[in-house]
């Protein structure tokens, strides 16, 4: 059970990161369809179940070592050449902009200069992924706990305070289009992860114990999305306009409750960008060849002039075309899967 649990920290460290913690990707996925948002997230639940089946099988069958070898796969060199570009450039401004998110925020709350906390965020996140695949799983084990009990305790006291009255305090949204959301919001996640996990496969011998890690994580996201949606559709309509959803909701609930979370969203931005560069570079070692340490060291050397960019826009700018991006390429592997299988 071992493997399966350190699979399941890494699946969802990977997913859950700042968007989740901070309840913006659930209030722009899910929650903006009202009554329609909990469908959303269990149409979710489903296609994490699916993916982890299909694509875990595809990794070990094909000895895949990152997420281009999937992207050639599924789209063939000279097509996979230009979706591959599209994803590492995607990754890397994400890396970028979680480093910028994690300096501003100490700047915020401890007063330290932009520049520096910008630098503390690169240089840590440096350290923890030259441990390479143990430094990732040990750094999830320890934080993926943490960030997943202040969202369930969060939620504990929304609900005793407002039980189910959003329910009736709700607007009807529309729901035409919340399963089209819910696959884009999979897509790019699990893509996200395939980055991660891919690597990982050549330390984890057990094909099922990797898809048991990847079932168990996903129940747990689904878990925790749907009291994240819970939380904010419970303060409507406040949510909707506050950048950090789940931070508007905790301060209704005294000074200690935000401080934690705002720890636990720093923490989050932190293991997303130690996986966007433990991913990068191992895309970069298998490429071009060279030392992991010297791709880690470059990726993160180039990085910092970009921290600049701003975190707040992440979410909208990049998320759905990598997710458009990351559907068509899933969906081409399932098809080759289904279709070679016979």
């Amino acid at each position: 059970m071992k493997d399966e649990l350190k699979i399941a920290a890494v699946f969802i460290g990977t997913i859950i990161g700042a968007g989740l913690a901070s309840g913006q990707e659930v209030l722009q996925f899910f929650s903006r369809f009202g009554r329609f948002s909990g469908f959303g997230i269990l149409v979710c639940f489903v296609l994490y179940v699916l993916m982890s089946v299909i694509f875990v099988n595809l990794g070990y069958k094909n000895k895949f070592s990152s997420y281009n070898d999937l992207v050639c796969y599924s789209l063939g060199k000279k097509l996979g050449f230009i979706a591959d570009l599209m994803i590492t450039l995607f990754m890397f401004f994400s890396n970028t902009i979680m480093i910028s998110g994690g300096g501003a925020m100490l700047n915020e709350y401890i007063g330290i200069n932009r520049i520096y906390g910008s630098l503390i965020m690169a240089t840590v996140s440096f350290l923890v992924a030259a441990l390479s695949t143990t430094g990732v799983i040990a750094i999830n084990s320890i934080i993926v706990p943490l960030s997943s009990s202040i969202v369930v305790i969060l939620g504990l006291f929304v609900y005793s305070e407002s039980k189910l009255t959003f329910l009736t305090n709700m607007p009807f949204y529309s729901g035409n289009f919340v399963w089209f959301s819910s696959i884009i919001y999979a897509s790019f996640n699990f893509m996200t992860s395939i980055g991660v996990l891919y690597p990982m496969t050549k330390e984890i011998n057990s094909r099922w114990s990797f898809i048991k890690g990847c079932l168990i994580g996903s129940v747990v996201l689904t878990i925790l999305a749907l009291i994240v949606n819970y939380n904010v559709l419970s303060f409507y309509p406040g949510t909707f306009s506050s950048e950090v959803p789940n931070l508007y909701v905790a301060k209704n609930f005294g000074p200690l409750l935000p401080f934690y979370l705002t720890i636990i969203i720093w923490l989050e931005m932190f293991t997303t960008e130690v996986g966007c560069l433990y991913s990068l570079s191992k895309r970069i070692q298998n490429s071009l060849n060279v030392n992991y340490i010297f791709a880690l060291l470059a990726i993160t050397l180039v990085s910092i002039p970009f921290t600049y960019l701003g975190f707040a826009n992440l979410i909208k700018l990049f998320y759905p075309p990598f997710g458009i991006i990351s559907m068509f390429i899933l969906l081409v592997g399932v098809i080759k899967y289904l279709v070679l299988r016979k």
